[in-house]
């Protein structure tokens, strides 16, 4: 069979799957799903707040661009690159930096990301545990929380013989990830913490996810071991489409 038929049967198959030439994949930005209870709000930032008595806790998506705006000082490229590298020319850990893709208009994601901020004026003191927290979607998949291992070990390949531009690069990324990351620490009364949570990157099918804070410690013993708990999930969702051009971001 001649290329030519081929190629008209693959776009014929394409046709009939939906899937039109020259229309590629997008995803719009992370946004709260409309909430009834009375004990969430959901903020012009499209942050999603769970309050129970005088215990706020915040959970805020974060886009690309909010982050490279967040570290403006290492989320560009060195000047004088002509061909850089989208995985060592900005220090920025959690995002590309200001690199593009050849004919695009903004880097793909490199993780999923939330602020989150703890606020405790209820009980002596709370305990939130980042690894106790995860993505789960509709279908069934689950995203766990990343470590400050776990990317650190994600990060570890491009120390090119941990020598040099590639080791310090290296310790900067550690560096950020150490100072911003939501730390597993004891939330005492009158005190407010906030940190980012990393996730994988979602998969292009998912279109709408629920954050889950497990476990949630509000009481302790005198060992300190949890007597009260609290689950807390957060509803979110995004656009997922094929376009030639992505929508623009009205939010």
């Amino acid at each position: 069979m001649r290329k030519s038929n081929l190629l008209l049967l693959a776009l014929i198959a394409l046709v009939a799957c939906g899937i039109k030439p020259g229309y590629r994949h997008f995803t719009g930005p992370v946004v709260p799903t409309k909430i009834t209870a009375t004990d969430y709000v959901i903020g012009d930032d499209r942050s999603i707040t769970f309050v129970k008595d005088r215990l706020e806790v915040t959970i805020l998506p974060m886009s690309p661009e909010a982050l490279n705006r967040q570290f403006a000082g290492i989320s560009k490229a060195p000047e004088g690159f002509i061909l850089p590298n989208p995985y060592t020319i900005a220090n920025n850990p959690y995002t590309y930096g200001d690199w593009t893709p050849p004919g695009e208009d903004s880097a793909p994601t490199r993780f999923t990301v939330f602020l989150v901020k703890v606020k405790n004026y209820a009980y002596p003191k709370v305990h939130l545990n980042p690894a106790n927290i995860e993505l789960v979607a509709p279908n069934g998949r689950h995203y766990p929380s990343l470590s400050l291992l776990s990317l650190t070990e994600y990060y570890w390949p491009y120390a090119v013989a941990y020598g040099g531009n590639s080791r310090k690069n290296f310790k900067e990324r550690r560096d950020v990830l150490q100072r911003t990351m939501f730390t597993d620490d004891m939330i005492f009364s009158g005190q407010e913490q906030e940190g980012y949570l990393v996730f994988p990157q979602l998969d292009r099918d998912v279109e709408t996810f629920t954050l889950w804070v497990r476990d949630m410690a509000l009481r302790f013993d005198f060992r300190d071991a949890a007597l009260e708990t609290l689950d807390i999930p957060y509803e979110f969702q995004r656009e997922v489409y094929y376009a030639r051009t992505p929508h623009e971001d009205k939010g």
